[in-house]
């Protein structure tokens, strides 16, 4: 890590963060790796009902979640569980994971990557859904470029 860098407060408010539109969830960019020399980003994600995020694996990173409302049907290697609020898990790199909201009202997930240079994935992800419906071949470039595999 670089000497000269000096990690400065972060603070952001109730319903602060940039806001990522994806199909059927939002995400909201809360603590970006820019500002924290890479190490760690985090991401607020807000799912209706029947939606969520699809299995999928990383090589790269790890993830905490933590689950703060809402009811969610987990997905984590061979195992599925219900998740509530409260509930905090550690996704490992190399171990595939997903989930689904399972209730009847949104659920909210905050997201810490590390490290944290992943978040520039939904970044692009969100300004290629800006442009319309993106391709299976935009879609497939991108997760090469940041090691991520739908499955």
């Amino acid at each position: 890590m670089n000497d000269a860098f000096k990690q400065e407060p972060i603070v952001v408010p109730p319903g602060g963060g940039d806001e990522l539109n994806m199909v059927g969830s939002q995400f909201f960019h809360k603590v970006k790796s820019g500002d924290t020399n890479g190490v760690f980003s985090v991401i607020e994600i807000v799912s209706p009902p029947g939606k969520g995020v699809s299995l999928h694996v990383h090589e790269r990173e790890d993830e905490l979640v933590f689950l703060l409302e809402g009811e969610i049907e987990v997905t984590l290697g061979d195992q599925t569980m219900t998740a509530v609020p409260g509930v905090m898990a550690l996704l490992p790199r190399g171990i595939p994971h997903g989930f689904i909201n399972n209730g009847d009202k949104p659920s909210r997930l905050l997201v810490t990557i590390l490290p944290g240079q992943f978040d520039n994935y939904f970044v692009e992800l969100a300004a290629l859904y800006a442009d319309g419906e993106p391709s299976e071949e935009q879609i497939d470039e991108l997760s090469k470029k940041y090691a991520i595999k739908y499955l």
